[in-house]
């Protein structure tokens, strides 16, 4: 399939939003990073344009029909392995760490926490476009055609914990798109569209049992994909930590729930659930059990309690824990029994490390 390079470059020229100078934007720091990035490579493009070369571009996969297209403007970083988790971290400012193997921190500044790790690869936003860093160290877009992206939109994207299901939310012309991918395959499973506006209160906040969690000023509904129903789930006040494996992790005033869900009040906004919803993760190497009657688990490193000192905390692909420590070292730790084998030793230059995804 050939797409003219002057269509491509008109996508992603159009599609480009230029934050306001305000205090949000400033504290954007990692998304401004990604927008350069993305400008850079336009600007280039552009210039190419205007030396009047004409040029056709030929690009894996299918293109304008909504399956993903490798994108030129992001070099391959060259092959992943992700048999053993992500292992998604940064030494922010020098290093980030991704399916065994370290790059220099400026080649990989559009990962930062508004990514999602997957077990097939990082799913990132690149201008309010959902993109795939794949296990082949390509990226990959998962949208294809103009999207908007006003500087308040930040969606996010989130993984099943169950099955290769990713959802994301896009912005054309005030409409919001969900949509549920499978990433094995490369279809769509499921697709609505919100009549929003600007859309800049709009959140996806999980994907789990068959539904997305949806937030907004109104409150959080859950959208059922198989038949494409929505429910109201829980007041504006109300937050959805995390939701996996039938397990609804939140903050606020009690939810609605689905007969089929089980609810648990969490500590934080920022806790995670494991894979099977069976512990929740908070700040500390004791894994809380969300069922009554069940033992804490704690891992053979990290603090205790919050007040033992600082640690740094995410659950990767493969359900195991990764646990980066205040010297430095990043270790993963299985649930059960608790043991764990040290990753790497971090500069700290950078400050605190930061785990792909997880916004701690």
């Amino acid at each position: 399939m050939t797409i003219e390079l002057s269509d491509l470059l008109a996508e992603r020229i159009d599609d480009f939003a230029v934050p306001p100078a305000d205090l949000s934007t400033a504290r954007a720091a990692g998304r401004r990073l990604r927008r350069r990035r993305r400008t850079t490579a336009a600007l280039a493009a552009t210039t190419v344009l205007a030396a009047g070369i004409g040029l056709a571009v030929t690009l894996p996969g299918t293109g304008h029909d909504g399956q993903a297209v490798r994108d030129p403007a992001y070099a391959s970083v060259g092959a992943l392995d992700l048999t053993h988790g992500a292992r998604a971290y940064a030494d922010p400012g020098v290093t980030i760490h991704l399916g065994g193997r370290s790059f220099d921190y400026g080649k990989l500044t559009y990962l930062d926490t508004d990514a999602v790790a997957t077990p097939r690869g990082v799913v990132f936003f690149d201008a309010g476009r959902p993109m795939l860093l794949d296990a082949s160290g390509s990226v990959v877009r998962l949208v294809t055609g103009p999207l908007d992206a006003p500087a308040g939109f930040h969606p996010t994207a989130k993984v099943d914990a169950q099955a290769p299901l990713v959802a994301w939310a896009t912005l054309r012309e005030g409409v919001a798109t969900i949509t549920v991918r499978d990433l094995d395959t490369g279809a769509d499973v499921g697709s609505t569209t919100l009549d929003c506006g600007a859309c800049d209160d709009l959140v996806v906040d999980g994907i789990d049992s068959g539904r997305v969690f949806v937030r907004d000023a109104a409150g959080t509904r859950t959208w059922t994909f198989a038949d494409d129903t929505w429910q109201d789930f829980a007041p504006p006040k109300t937050r959805v930590a995390d939701v996996r494996g039938g397990v609804v992790l939140y903050t606020g005033p009690r939810p609605t729930v689905p007969g089929d869900l089980r609810l648990v009040e969490g500590p934080g906004i920022d806790a995670q659930l494991t894979l099977d919803g069976r512990y929740v993760l908070y700040w500390s190497s004791t894994l809380q059990p969300t069922a009554p009657g069940d033992e804490p688990v704690i891992l053979a490193v990290g603090p205790r309690t919050q007040q033992d000192g600082p640690a740094w905390y995410a659950v990767d692909t493969d359900g195991t824990v990764l646990v980066a420590t205040a010297d430095g070292t990043v270790h993963d730790c299985v649930i059960a029994p608790g043991s764990c084998t040290e990753l790497d030793r971090l500069s700290g230059k950078g400050g605190d490390p930061q785990f792909i995804g997880v916004d701690m």
